[in-house]
């Protein structure tokens, strides 16, 4: 059964930045291992995360998360079972993806480009482009444009 989470959390007191290198290469192959897909966004000490896969492996995924002492005030957008995947592979969303390691910038993108509403960034679903529109619309220096 394929399934789909959204989720948005603030960054906790003892995040920094200087660990979302090690998220990113902890996430790849865990994702990879469990046929997930989707977006991590990280801005402004916020995380907006959409998992895709076979929904055991989603909860599972989620479940971890829940217990990362670096995520605080984790709130579920939602979750269910979908037809097809929004996202075909799994990627960072991060404003300055030059502070990423060179080895890793192929799985970073700027979170500048999920801005313009046409963005392909913004996944193939409009309820998921919803959500990260409004994620994104949550911040003052991108709220004029999305």
């Amino acid at each position: 059964m394929l399934g789909r989470l959204v989720y948005v959390s603030d960054a906790a007191a003892q995040f920094k930045v200087a660990d979302l290198p090690e998220i990113l290469t902890i996430s790849r192959r865990n994702n990879e291992r469990d046929g997930l897909t989707g977006v991590m966004v990280f801005h402004e000490g916020r995380f907006f995360q959409v998992l895709e896969g076979e929904m055991d492996a989603v909860m599972g995924c989620f479940n971890r998360i829940m217990r990362d002492p670096r995520h605080a005030k984790l709130m579920m957008i939602e979750t269910g079972q979908v037809a097809e995947r929004a996202f075909g592979q799994w990627r960072m969303g991060y404003a300055r993806t030059e502070d990423m390691p060179r080895s890793m910038q192929h799985a970073v993108f700027s979170i500048y480009d999920m801005v313009p509403p046409d963005s392909e960034a913004r996944g193939d679903e409009a309820g998921v482009r919803k959500h990260v529109r409004d994620f994104l619309a949550s911040y003052d220096t991108l709220k004029a444009s999305v």
